[in-house]
């Protein structure tokens, strides 16, 4: 991966890493809607959980970049 050199390529990078992690909690989403097994079910919502935290902070930098 290259280097972010400025601002301006700081903050698409991270605007790209919130792409794939908004793509990836939609995944986990449909995988809860999917499965039936209580283990499986519980695994896939603490995932969930933690795609909603990391889009949540790339959220917060990408906000304070954008300043």
């Amino acid at each position: 991966m290259k280097k972010a050199t400025t601002k301006l390529e700081l903050l698409e990078f991270l605007k790209d890493i919130r792409a794939v992690e908004i793509k990836a909690r939609h995944g986990y989403v449909e995988d809860i809607n999917t499965f039936k097994n209580f283990q499986i079910l519980e695994s896939l919502k603490e995932i969930k959980l933690d795609e909603d935290r990391h889009i949540s902070l790339l959220d917060g930098l990408i906000k304070k970049l954008e300043k």
